[in-house]
């Protein structure tokens, strides 16, 4: 048997050994405490899904949601956020998204992640990410069924139906797809007013929108890119909230890009001499206006393109219809147009029908 000296050697080695000991259980020990906080009140399959995550060996670039997760209320964060998942993406890099932080959540903001989580996963990069600490925005994930597609094996295909427990119903196509347009408008129908009606305005704002991913959402061969559609039913106030993402160039960088022999070719510069405009948030209220046509063709506005969609707006077709594209910020409600420091490459718009939007009777 081997006999240790009692030198001041030995002791001073056995006292530091015993002091790294009792400091790494004193850091476990705060480790469990936070650990348990964190994850007290979540269900079993919740947090053995939790502990999958964090203990992959995948090298996972962690990209943080603002605390605020609705492209509505929080526009310039989302627009940084998509950005930053963006990057990821062109580099093909695997992505670890840090959701523990959010505060708020609208259902913009869900429907943004689902298009991410399909996009990713779709194209075979990996994409996870952790459990919001706050209890109101985690139920609210839930519901969406954020969750379940995370754990889904998506493969690239030209349309894409998720659904949820919370009446949140997102497509993804690449092509128009008017028959899509009517069924959607049939059951929003049914929860604002109790049974089908048309409604022109909604399914204006449908056309013109997939019609402009091809238009202005990628400088790419038609249909090479998702628009994603999401549509949240809340029967309780008898209203429909709609979510249009277009992931591409967006209507500006489009628009500078046109080649020769289109008649939008060199079109800023004509706006420029005809109204002397200041920045793109004056470009896109002349396109509302339908000067960007009638510069183009010289012809009067017939009422197509987002100027259409506006129209609907100032109709009371639709309500509440925000639009983000590029650098500028929309917002009817407050009839607010700005410019934006975090650029969004796409195009994004929300509107909503209730009972005071026009509508007109179903035909059989």
């Amino acid at each position: 048997m081997k006999k240790y000296t009692q030198s001041p050697r030995h002791l001073n080695y056995i006292q530091r050994r015993a002091r790294r000991s009792l400091a790494a259980r004193l850091r476990f020990k705060r480790y469990r405490r936070q650990k348990n906080r964190q994850e007290g009140g979540l269900p079993k399959p919740d947090r053995q899904r939790l502990h999958q995550f964090q203990h992959q060996p995948i090298p996972y670039t962690k990209v943080t949601a603002p605390p605020v997760l609705s492209f509505v209320r929080n526009p310039e964060e989302i627009s940084k956020f998509i950005s930053n998942l963006g990057a990821c993406f062109n580099k093909r890099k695997p992505v670890w998204v840090v959701l523990k932080d959010i505060t708020e959540i609208d259902y913009d903001g869900i429907t943004v992640l689902l298009s991410v989580v399909v996009r990713f996963k779709s194209n075979r990069i990996h994409f996870n990410g952790d459990l919001p600490s706050d209890p109101g925005v985690r139920r609210t994930l839930e519901e969406s069924g954020f969750f379940d597609h995370l754990r889904e094996d998506f493969r690239d295909r030209d349309s894409y139906a998720l659904t949820s427990k919370s009446l949140i119903h997102t497509h993804a196509m690449r092509n128009v797809d008017s028959v899509l347009g009517q069924k959607i408008i049939e059951s929003a129908s049914e929860t604002v007013w109790g049974q089908r009606r048309r409604c022109p305005g909604v399914q204006r704002a449908f056309i013109e929108l997939m019609l402009n991913t091809n238009n202005h959402a990628s400088l790419e061969r038609e249909g090479e890119k998702h628009w994603w559609l999401s549509v949240k039913h809340i029967k309780e106030e008898s209203r429909v909230k709609f979510s249009f993402v277009d992931y591409g160039v967006g209507v500006f960088h489009s628009l500078k890009n046109k080649r020769p022999g289109s008649k939008f070719f060199g079109i800023l510069d004509r706006l420029q001499d005809r109204f002397r405009y200041g920045n793109n948030a004056d470009v896109l209220k002349l396109i509302f206006q339908g000067e960007l046509h009638r510069t183009a063709t010289g012809k009067p506005f017939r009422g197509k393109g987002l100027p259409g969609v506006y129209e609907a707006f100032e109709k009371n077709k639709i309500s509440n219809f925000v639009m983000i594209t590029n650098n500028v910020f929309f917002n009817s409600s407050q009839n607010e147009y700005r410019i934006l420091s975090n650029e969004f490459q796409g195009t994004f718009v929300y509107w909503e029908l209730t009972k005071q939007n026009k509508s007109l009777p179903h035909e059989n």
